[in-house]
């Protein structure tokens, strides 16, 4: 079975066939986005990689309730976000309820400036305390769809919400994530 060549739903196909290793061809292809959505929600990176085994498991165990209705990525996420704001809500201590921001994509720079670093850590932490800050349905919009580059349809459905919804709250989070931030950014352009 060459991975690349099979869609997410022939391997949910295959897999409702008694095809186990069709499973794994998914867990291959969505593992990294999940976790790193999951990361992004909890702030923990144990927490993370165990949530993140939870929502596989819970996966396959329920496969046979995927309807194809929406892309099986769309169903995933949706797993994943239900696992992450449960795990959430459990977490007592508050800075464990902290959503890690992380880089998106490491920076090639041989020689970094120290200073840029130390800037960039700053901001960071600042952008985190603003987005903890919001409640958590507004925090996963942003999430979703600014961090993960989930589009408004599939972010729409994840949530069970209309599109004009999904812009709409995403619009005012945003809204207010920038005024969290506008004392810490006078005069220069937010990220």
């Amino acid at each position: 079975m060459v991975p690349e060549a099979i869609s997410d739903g022939e391997c949910v196909k295959r897999l409702l066939d008694g095809e186990t290793d069709a499973f794994e061809i998914l867990v291959q292809r969505h593992q990294k986005t999940i976790f790193n959505l999951i990361y992004r929600m909890l702030g923990d990176y144990d927490d993370a990689a165990e949530v993140a085994q939870e929502v596989f498991l819970s996966a396959y165990r329920s496969i046979a309730q995927f309807r194809g209705d929406a892309n099986f990525s769309t169903w995933l996420y949706r797993i994943a976000i239900n696992h992450a704001s449960t795990r959430r809500r459990s977490l007592a201590n508050a800075s464990q309820r902290s959503m890690a921001l992380g880089a998106r994509d490491p920076v090639d720079d041989r020689h970094p400036d120290p200073m840029d670093a130390v800037m960039q850590k700053e901001i960071q932490q600042r952008v985190q305390a603003a987005l903890n800050c919001l409640s958590p349905d507004d925090a996963t919009l942003i999430l979703l769809r600014d961090m993960q580059d989930v589009p408004y349809e599939e972010v729409a459905k994840m949530l069970h919400l209309p599109l004009g919804t999904v812009k709409s709250r995403l619009y005012r989070a945003r809204q207010t994530l920038k005024a969290k931030l506008a004392p810490y950014f006078r005069g220069k352009e937010l990220p």
